[in-house]
């Protein structure tokens, strides 16, 4: 179960949100990884819900934006 994605509707309760931006707002401020996908919907897994330190969005040493 671990690695199951959040549904869409588990992903409003857990955040509190019903629009992609505050949902990825919500949980880059908690540490959780996410992706998001093509059609803008925001993807996760009970796993990276239940071990936020052990990934991070932007926490990887790089700044991408420096190449811009």
């Amino acid at each position: 179960m671990q690695n199951l994605i959040i549904t869409p509707p588990e992903l409003v309760e857990l955040t509190g949100y019903s629009r992609a931006a505050d949902q990825a707002s919500c949980l880059r401020s908690h540490g959780i990884f996410y992706v998001e996908g093509k059609d803008g919907r925001i993807r996760t897994t009970w796993y990276h819900i239940n071990h936020p330190a052990s990934h991070s969005n932007n926490n990887d040493g790089f700044n991408l934006e420096a190449l811009a």
